[in-house]
């Protein structure tokens, strides 16, 4: 089958500190996996080629409730930007004679902008198969197929999936009742969801992900990561487990993933690193595991054998990781390693919470494992979330008191999200049952909010959208300010970083990118007032 993948721009939120582009690590794992089955791929890489090119997004049209509506009014989509080629350039790529195109669909802030794309791709290619997959297909993909036009969404892990619809479609079957791991429309038009393909056991059989149909090297020379990295870092992501054996309320990762929790062979992991080493010159690998450390173990074995075989390389865990394998043994190891920090999630400081959305932690085990990381010599840093729907004022002044607390401990950087509900997850459910939630395009560019620092809308019924705000940089402003209050030489780097460029903390990577993000909109308003 003449098969091709596309990886969309990026939508990106002008006032937040985080962001989200990487590599499409998915789509080179599909590629590979699917040219191992024998059929021929493309990939179309829209942020790649354009890692530097960021314009304003204006929806063309807005979906409300299933129905299109021109013209509306969309205020949560203010301040948001296309990184990447626009999607004419995007769809005139695409091959006319694709027998099957296939869209990563991941991020729900991003839905109305893929949406577009998917419609452009259609007229592009009318005679093909078009196929999403992500996180954001796995939760809503009626949604997925009925606005977006789509013949199928793979749920959940795809590559198993995947392989199997294009055998199917080798031997010209397009019937898809019985079909595991799959969502459609049937003749009739009626929603058909199959049973969920089991996970993949053993994730060594896998192939490697497939770097070369994709531009891997701009992504390295465009220095983008998603944690910390050194001047003359040479990232790329990886993977090492897949999945998460916890069920927090508030993650998409039990509907994604379920909770079945795999784990590569460490030995197995470490000669991928030596691959993209030799092949690509990548010094930084950065590891895009949802729960990356869970097993002693595991992570033991695994830095014993990055130490055995002395490759120069650093390594990091940036989305966050548990802290009940991870002691003064680990930091060492860890430090040894190459890994010379680590991030916890912890989410709330109030254990009222933490029960109410099932987030299994001990902060006294966070706070144990924070200072032994500390105390080998890593960078820390805390993610934490304000206005959770069941939070009352004193519950978020008990994560104040946390984050207090871990600021003069030591701890270098606070993330500090506000509750956004996820579709996907238990608490979006939980929300909605209460209080109606249509997954409209206003309500898409909301859930960007969890990183914005301007445009907020709270969950919470107790909290205004103007006091979720304040909450919020109130938090961040106690951190940092008993942080640089205890720890002057910090100010004096992050200032030194922004001058410089170098990135060495996920804040100095923020407010690099928040510092691009102005002067991008600076240079708009310039161009739009040349045309007065």
């Amino acid at each position: 089958m003449r098969v091709v993948l596309i990886q969309p721009p990026a939508l990106q939120v002008q006032d937040s500190y985080s962001s989200i582009t990487q590599p499409p690590l998915g789509i080179a794992y599909l590629s590979a996996y699917a040219k191992r089955l024998g059929h021929e791929i493309a990939v179309v890489d829209a942020v790649g080629p354009a890692l530097s090119r960021a314009e304003p997004w204006a929806s063309p049209r807005t979906v409300r409730e299933g129905r299109v509506h021109t013209n509306q009014p969309c205020p949560a989509g203010e301040g948001l930007m296309l990184q990447g080629l626009p999607l004419d350039e995007v769809a005139a790529r695409v091959p006319k004679d694709a027998q099957v195109v296939g869209f990563s669909c991941m991020f729900t802030h991003g839905w109305p902008m893929v949406r577009e794309l998917m419609a452009k791709v259609r007229a592009a290619a009318p005679g093909a198969l078009f196929i999403a997959g992500g996180e954001h297909a796995t939760a809503m993909p009626e949604q997925v197929l009925r606005d977006g036009g789509m013949d199928l969404v793979v749920l959940g892990e795809g590559e198993v999936t995947f392989g199997e619809v294009l055998e199917k479609l080798s031997r010209g079957v397009r019937a898809w009742s019985g079909q595991a791991g799959v969502a459609f429309l049937d003749r009739e038009g009626a929603f058909t969801v199959g049973a969920r393909q089991p996970r993949i056991t053993d994730l060594d059989s896998l192939p490697l992900p497939d770097w070369d149909s994709l531009d891997i090297k701009a992504y390295m020379d465009g220095h983008i990561f998603m944690g910390p990295s050194g001047p003359g870092s040479r990232s790329i992501p990886m993977l090492a487990t897949r999945g998460c054996p916890y069920a927090c309320t508030f993650c998409a990762s039990a509907n994604m993933w379920t909770r079945h929790y795999r784990t590569r062979t460490p030995a197995r992991v470490v000669d991928e690193m030596v691959r993209w080493k030799e092949r690509f010159g990548a010094n930084d690998f950065q590891f895009q595991d949802l729960t990356a450390i869970v097993q002693k173990e595991w992570i033991t074995t695994f830095c014993r054998e990055l130490v055995s075989r002395k490759l120069g390389i650093t390594w990091q865990v940036p989305v966050g990781t548990r802290a009940e394998a991870i002691d003064g043994e680990v930091t060492d190891l860890l430090m040894a390693s190459g890994c010379s920090s680590v991030t916890y999630a912890p989410e709330s400081g109030s254990a009222r919470v933490l029960k109410a959305v099932d987030k299994r932690v001990s902060l006294e085990r966070v706070e144990a494992s924070a200072r032994a990381a500390l105390d080998s010599g890593m960078q820390v840093c805390l993610f934490m979330i304000v206005g959770f729907p069941q939070e009352e004022e004193e519950d978020i002044e008990l994560t104040f008191k946390f984050i207090r607390r871990m600021a003069r401990l030591g701890v270098h950087e606070l993330a500090l999200a506000t509750f956004v509900p996820f579709p996907g997850t238990a608490l979006f459910e939980e929300v909605r049952s209460r209080s109606p939630i249509v997954i409209d395009d206003e309500f898409c560019y909301w859930v960007a909010g969890a990183t914005r620092l301007v445009r907020i809308k709270s969950f919470n019924p107790r909290l205004s959208d103007e006091r979720l705000r304040r909450l919020k940089l109130s938090g961040m402003a106690q951190f940092y300010a008993l942080s640089y209050a205890s720890h002057p030489a910090r100010l004096l780097a992050m200032l030194k970083a922004l001058a410089t460029g170098e990135q060495k903390t996920k804040t100095d990577r923020a407010l690099a990118e928040l510092a691009a993000k102005l002067g991008r909109k600076v240079r708009n308003l310039f161009h739009a007032a040349s045309f007065l």
